[in-house]
């Protein structure tokens, strides 16, 4: 079905806050994930960009929810994006989630003066 539990509002809503549109089918661990909130802070719709994550991973996890129960997926792909989300946000110690905050952002800084600089050149 392709999911619409919530007709489609939290997917919605979701494109709206971070004005792209998001793409949370592929769960809230790996690298892909990494490189969505990665973008989620670089757009910092909430003005902090650990908040931006937070709801980001929050839409994340509505979106899975919303493909299990609509048979787009199992409740256990489920359960194992709500244990992602809480060993994030819930177990990993407090200066651990600032540290990678800040790594974030200063990663996307470096990417934007380097775009700046330097954009015909690849950058390693």
């Amino acid at each position: 079905m392709s999911g619409g539990y919530w007709n489609y509002t939290d997917r919605t809503l979701s494109s709206e806050i971070f004005s792209y549109y998001t793409d949370m089918s592929y769960g809230l661990s790996g690298e892909k994930h990494d490189q969505e909130i990665k973008k989620a802070i670089k757009i910092n719709p909430l003005n902090d960009p650990e908040i931006s994550a937070l709801i980001y991973d929050v839409f994340c996890l509505l979106h899975s929810y919303d493909w299990a129960v609509s048979g787009d997926s199992s409740m256990d792909s489920y359960r194992e994006d709500v244990a992602a989300f809480k060993e994030r946000w819930f177990n990993k110690p407090r200066s651990e989630q600032i540290q990678e905050t800040i790594d974030t952002c200063l990663e996307n800084l470096k990417e934007d003066l380097y775009q700046t600089f330097l954009p015909s050149q690849e950058v390693k």
